[in-house]
């Protein structure tokens, strides 16, 4: 059994119940689980492996509880950098309809590796799109995330039908056919059920886990949103989906039931602890209120919000209601960073913005403790977890440190873990440390080759987009 003590922390916030604050303190580590915290400690003079936290700040790790990884090769596209949501996707997936396995490992790894270096120990990814019938394209992203080393939370979703008028808009402009893009329910259910099979592990400490569903809401089919919640419900597993709601959504959803999105689904049972919504861009008082009595999460990730002109969220309005906050960087191509920590400064920050919460002054505004509470404590609720989250003895060993020796932290060590946000010019993390294993140790990373990441991304993107201009004729380099 691996051993590590992590000795002398300069500053230890261990995100517990209590918000136990230490300096000087260490964390001894046995296996994957935290054995012991405090000062001086009393551990084994032999076998153990010695980590120097003189100088750091230590946290529980990030938890990420909304990304795209696939879209991380199409990121800063020209011609998709003025496009809202609906213009953006016409454009994405017509390079997406071009990826293969060897690009969705590629965007993986590069994922995986930008979290690790950004305090991030534990990602869901949400995968919906399986183009021209290839189903299986997850069983790439399963594989390279287990390479490197990261806490998977694996949500296999679905597209069976598209967003808005995309199939139109995608044949009249880039002369694709959309039916090739979307899935089957059968052959949907048919790959959640495999997903659930070959890589869920609901047992303490599990490093794979699995959800499902679709990346809109199928009001179309309510049969079939209630079979994916109930094999979810089954597996152990949990739902997940976009829920702005788009216009486009209340407008449907009023047509076929003459009610609201949310409304429908606490009709057919689709929302409670198990499920959690993204975006929440237009959430009104009584949505909710809707969600909060069934139990459901939320997730917020207001860089891409900016990216693609959503309104702010009430993520303020949903706290104070007691719905779980969490915080995810969203995919590579709607942020198009996954620097988690640049994006817990971003949530701090954008909830502050003049006439983004009507009534709410400056008292009501989250704080850095809040911040890092929705992106730890929040994001192990999300996730359904209570092994992760927090620095507690019997908890995974899942930890982030930060060097504090830096001039863009000096002045501000009166509130440490304030410096991380309201201050800083470099993101990085020194130590990131997951399931006990050491990834980035002194700011060196050790999960993987980060050249040969790096180079397959490159070689990724040049290659979709040169079948999009030879399939389309349009050059993506050129901006729309």
């Amino acid at each position: 059994m691996e051993r590590l003590l992590i000795k002398n922390i300069r500053y230890l916030y261990c995100m517990d119940e209590e918000d136990t604050f230490l300096e000087n303190a260490d964390i001894y580590i046995e296996g994957n689980v935290i054995k012991k915290i405090g000062t001086k400690l009393d551990v084994p003079a032999d076998g153990v492996k010695v980590i120097d936290g003189t100088g750091k700040l230590a946290l529980p790790g990030f938890i990420n509880t909304h990304h795209h990884f696939y879209q991380n090769i199409t990121r800063n596209i020209p011609i998709m950098q003025k496009g809202n949501l609906l213009g953006w996707l016409l454009y994405s997936y017509g390079a997406w309809e071009n990826m293969e396995e060897e690009d969705v490992k590629a965007a993986a790894r590069l994922a995986t590796a930008e979290l690790l270096m950004t305090g991030c120990t534990t990602s869901m990814d949400f995968m919906y799109f399986f183009p021209h019938g290839k189903h299986d394209l997850m069983d790439a992203e399963f594989e390279a995330v287990k390479e490197l080393g990261l806490r998977f939370h694996g949500f296999r979703g679905c597209m069976p039908v598209m967003e808005g008028n995309l199939p139109a808009e995608m044949k009249e402009r880039l002369g694709i056919d959309a039916g090739s893009l979307v899935e089957s329910y059968d052959d949907i259910l048919d790959s959640c059920d495999r997903t659930f099979q070959k890589y869920h592990d609901d047992s303490r400490f599990s490093m794979s886990r699995v959800g499902i569903g679709p990346t809109t809401v199928v009001f179309e089919n309510p049969e079939f949103m209630k079979e994916l919640k109930k094999m979810a419900d089954n597996r152990g597993g949990l739902c997940h989906t976009h829920l702005h709601p788009r216009p486009d959504e209340i407008k449907k959803c009023g047509e076929l039931y003459n009610c609201r999105p949310h409304q429908w689904l606490e009709e057919i049972g689709w929302i409670d602890k198990n499920v959690s919504f993204a975006h929440i861009s237009r959430h009104n008082a009584e949505e909710l209120d809707i969600v909060a009595r069934n139990g459901a999460s939320v997730t917020q990730s207001p860089s891409c919000h900016m990216r693609l002109g959503y309104p702010i969220a009430p993520a303020l309005e949903a706290r104070d209601r007691g719905i779980p906050v969490s915080i995810g960087v969203d995919g590579g191509a709607s942020n198009d960073s996954g620097d988690m920590l640049g994006e817990l400064r971003t949530m701090l920050y954008v909830h502050r913005i003049d006439g983004g919460h009507p009534g709410y002054g400056p008292e009501r505004w989250i704080n850095a403790k809040e911040v890092f509470e929705m992106a730890t404590v929040n994001g192990a609720k999300c996730l359904n977890r209570d092994d992760i989250g927090m620095l507690k003895e019997g908890m995974a060993a899942d930890l982030v440190l930060f060097s504090m020796i830096q001039p863009g932290y000096a002045g501000a060590l009166t509130d440490p873990r304030g410096a991380l946000l309201y201050c800083g010019n470099n993101h990085l993390a020194d130590t990131t440390i997951v399931n006990g294993n050491v990834l980035i140790e002194n700011g060196i990373f050790l999960a993987g080759d980060l050249n040969q990441i790096v180079e397959d991304a490159n070689r990724s993107t040049a290659r979709i987009l040169k079948l999009v201009k030879d399939k389309t004729g349009i050059d993506y380099r050129m901006e729309a």
